[in-house]
């Protein structure tokens, strides 16, 4: 029997197959981040919130609009007025900067609707459009009766809005309103809102448009939840 110890095997198979595996763990831990990181953005359905209940008021030409002038299309919603001295001007801004970025997109509206029809009217809000770049074919400003834009603005849309009290500051105007946007598809469902007043908002708004737009038209025709004054408020 020979003396001679004999070495120990150098691990030719178990350390290189130690490090393949990690090798291929971290591979596989790789993509996995890259893929979650790297996902199509939008590729979540944007959720059914509330329907949009029936309305009639008045653009800036004059032209009587309802919710069904506006079936068949995706729109844009804010609440606004023209001699508002607090957000109105930088809800403004964002819609027109949604207006360059959705220009050439079909069935694509904005619509901007005052909380102060008595001092609004068409001819006022027609000024205000055109001072503010709006394409008259793509962005509508709506006035009417004070109460129907005040139910629709709370109602449908669940905004806050009111008059201030009298001892608010001058520079917050006589009403108070909600500065967000509400995305309304084409069956009238608003699918999203955003906060009116941040740069960040116009591309998330295109985005979204963009994702609805390419939803099957079958889903305009899906069961919408039931309309707020089934639900309650929520």
């Amino acid at each position: 029997m020979s003396d001679a110890v004999k070495k120990p095997r150098s691990g030719v198979g178990l350390i290189p197959f130690g490090l393949a595996m990690a090798v291929l763990l971290s591979l596989f831990l790789s993509m996995g981040y890259y893929a979650l990181l790297h996902r199509k953005q939008g590729s979540v359905p944007l959720p059914v919130l509330r329907r949009v209940l029936p309305f009639a008021l008045t653009d800036q030409s004059g032209k009587k609009v309802t919710q069904e002038d506006l079936k068949g299309k995706i729109w844009v919603a804010d609440f606004i007025y023209t001699s508002c001295p607090g957000p109105c001007p930088a809800e403004t801004l964002r819609m027109k900067e949604i207006q360059d970025l959705v220009a050439n997109l079909p069935n694509v509206r904005l619509v901007s609707i005052s909380v102060d029809p008595g001092t609004d009217t068409p001819a006022v809000l027609q000024r205000y459009a055109e001072a503010h770049g709006a394409d008259p074919a793509k962005w509508l400003f709506l006035t009417g009766v004070v109460k129907e834009i005040w139910l629709l603005a709370s109602e449908s849309f669940a905004f806050a809005i009111g008059e201030n009290p009298p001892n608010r500051p001058a520079e917050e105007g006589p009403v108070f309103h909600s500065t967000q946007f509400a995305l309304v598809d084409s069956a009238g469902r608003i699918r999203s809102y955003y906060d009116g007043l941040k740069s960040s908002t116009p591309a998330r708004v295109a985005q979204d448009i963009r994702q609805l737009l390419d939803e099957q038209p079958a889903a305009a025709s899906e069961a919408a939840p039931p309309s707020p004054s089934q639900a309650g408020d929520r």
